[in-house]
């Protein structure tokens, strides 16, 4: 939040911002450095705090196309990643609650009715089957798409599995546990033209994410140019290449994706 404030608030004085809030930007910061380090006896001084969220900070706006020298008045991070040899991304996708996901998906498949359920089987068996398939479900506001799409994310996440959620539109991906904006997620290009990849190369750790992914969820997929899906398949039978030889071949690289949205 502060550093989409940063971005598009016209914040007329960041510094007096940061220094009123700096408090709740870092609250969690030594719980994670914690659980980064493996270590529960870590502790971080203030200038220590301020530094890792600084960096956190810098490292949103970079996403963004920004940096924190774009503002002269706040203080710059002279934090040091720790490197414990992971991926950052696969983690984070793997640090669901399975046991709290398992619950809620055993909650919803019983308020599911005769339609959703069918399709909410479907494309569960086409990801316990590797089938790689390409499902396009349609339905007008109200029918229940992002009921089932959180039914999938939740027992799948429950069982350890890699979900990737994303929408055309930032307030649709608002709707989905840990969706992002399809844009970010997959770096798609802003001008593209029918050559066009992903800015993703396969030494990238976002690549990694990608070729350990079990479901793409892809929701208000009409709003999306269809330039855009063919750039995301171009890229991910590049990427997929490392673990099928065939998948150039593949749709989308043999990856079971879901497409949704209301054409009208």
């Amino acid at each position: 939040m502060f550093a989409f404030m940063l971005m598009f608030c016209e914040v007329t004085n960041p510094r007096q911002l940061w220094d009123a809030h700096w408090e709740s930007l870092s609250d969690d910061i030594e719980v994670v450095t914690r659980y980064e380090r493996v270590d529960p006896t870590v502790t971080l001084s203030e200038d220590a705090l301020k530094d890792c969220a600084l960096y956190e900070i810098d490292q949103v706006l970079m996403r963004n196309g920004h940096r924190l020298e774009d503002f002269p008045t706040l203080p710059k991070s002279n934090y040091i990643p720790f490197v414990h040899g992971g991926n950052r991304l696969v983690e984070e996708e793997l640090a669901y609650d399975r046991h709290s996901l398992t619950v809620d998906a055993d909650n919803a498949e019983d308020r599911l009715n005769d339609d959703q359920r069918n399709t909410y089987e479907t494309i569960l068996n086409a990801v316990t089957n590797k089938e790689g398939k390409l499902f396009f479900v349609y339905g007008s506001g109200g029918t229940g798409k992002t009921f089932v799409w959180t039914t999938l994310l939740s027992c799948l996440r429950g069982q350890g599995k890699i979900v990737l959620a994303v929408a055309s539109s930032g307030i649709a991906s608002l709707l989905l546990l840990g969706g992002r904006i399809t844009h970010s997620r997959f770096k798609i290009p802003i001008n593209l033209h029918d050559e066009s990849t992903c800015n993703i190369t396969q030494q990238m750790k976002v690549a990694e994410l990608v070729r350990k992914t079990d479901l793409i969820i892809w929701d208000d997929a009409p709003m999306m140019h269809c330039r855009a899906f063919e750039a995301v398949d171009r890229t991910l039978c590049d990427l997929m290449q490392l673990d099928d030889a065939q998948a150039i071949d593949k749709i989308f690289g043999g990856k079971t994706v879901v497409l949704g949205g209301d054409f009208r």
